[in-house]
């Protein structure tokens, strides 16, 4: 199978654009290669009893998960020739196994900045047991 990937130029975009929408189970191996991963080895991300003995609804995902899955989302939806150029999330609760994530999100903005094209996109990540667990606030430089 061949994958193609558009690259969205600036020119095109317009505030308001949808960016689609993902969703996303979160299951026990999830979190098992996540933790791999990331070598976050912090109990609460993968030691079932220490989550719960913490306060926690069971083990859950890290930050590091969100920054790929945003990265992910943005760049799937802006193609191979965007620049991540800025990120910053809030984790409001958390996204555990048996939980499905679900995306959300839209063009807040376009504008030029020091030479370069930008887009503004919010992305929200809500799950089963309501909307925005996560929110994310990106910056993407586009090709002219």
């Amino acid at each position: 199978m061949i994958t193609r990937f558009v690259t969205r130029r600036w020119d095109d975009v317009r505030e308001g654009d949808s960016i689609g929408s993902i969703t996303f189970p979160v299951t026990l191996r999830t979190l098992m290669v996540d933790v791999a991963g990331t070598r976050d080895l912090y109990p609460i991300h993968h030691d079932r009893d220490f989550a719960k003995a913490s306060g926690a609804r069971d083990i859950f995902v890290n930050t590091m998960f969100y920054e790929a899955l945003f990265g992910r989302l943005a760049t799937d939806w802006a193609g191979p020739e965007a620049f991540l150029r800025r990120l910053r999330f809030t984790m409001k609760s958390p996204n555990c196994p048996g939980d499905t994530i679900t995306s959300r999100g839209h063009v807040l903005r376009t504008y030029e900045a020091g030479g370069q094209r930008l887009v503004d996109l919010e992305i929200h990540l809500d799950n089963q047991l309501g909307a925005d667990a996560t929110i994310a606030n990106l910056t993407l430089e586009l090709p002219g």
